[in-house]
């Protein structure tokens, strides 16, 4: 026989879980609502699957994978991308705001800029076009060592590097660092 307090006690428990349940399922609709809203438009589409819209761009940043330059790019295309290309000092400014957002700016990530057999000629690999030179885009070091890229044929792969905040850096292309995507289609 179940006495009164009991049975109190199991609709207690009962109840707690219930809510536990309810808020989760709270927690789960508001994230949803999150990522549709995160979802905007890239161009006339929205952003597809693994990307997130940042200013005008759909981009996928790697946090949990580091990778060399290659696999970077080659993981990239597997989800329809490229690396990223920053033509302006808007776009860089808005990823640099958006690494720091996530808080993830303290990371270097590869970027599309290169230099591979074309050396000092730094190009976006997205369309070939000329990468900016000097500042705001390249890392400065004082002295006389001046502004990056400054790795000659040792070093051919651009980077948004966390000891510049976020500005650019070469590096070696085999090294592995995490990487940023950014959606080009089919």
């Amino acid at each position: 026989m179940i006495r009164g307090s009991q049975l109190f006690k199991r609709t207690r428990k009962e109840v707690f879980d219930m809510k536990k349940s309810i808020w989760k399922l709270l927690l789960l609709a508001a994230t949803l609502s999150s990522v549709q809203s995160q979802s905007k438009y890239c161009g006339n589409e929205k952003c597809p699957t693994f990307y997130k819209q940042v200013g005008r761009n759909c981009v996928y940043i790697s946090t949990k994978t580091k990778l060399n330059w290659q696999e970077a790019r080659e993981t990239c295309h597997s989800i329809d991308g490229e690396l990223l290309t920053l033509p302006d000092a808007n776009s860089l400014r808005e990823i640099t705001l958006h690494l720091q957002v996530l808080g993830v700016s303290g990371n270097n990530f590869w970027i599309g800029a290169n230099d591979i057999g074309h050396e000092g000629s730094w190009r976006w690999i997205k369309d070939q076009s000329d990468v900016s030179m000097g500042t705001p885009f390249w890392g400065y070091t004082v002295g006389s060592l001046g502004h990056e890229p400054r790795g000659r044929d040792k070093q051919n792969c651009g980077i948004l590097d966390s000891y510049f905040e976020g500005q650019m850096n070469d590096r070696e292309c085999h090294v592995e660092f995490f990487f940023i995507c950014e959606y080009v289609g089919k």
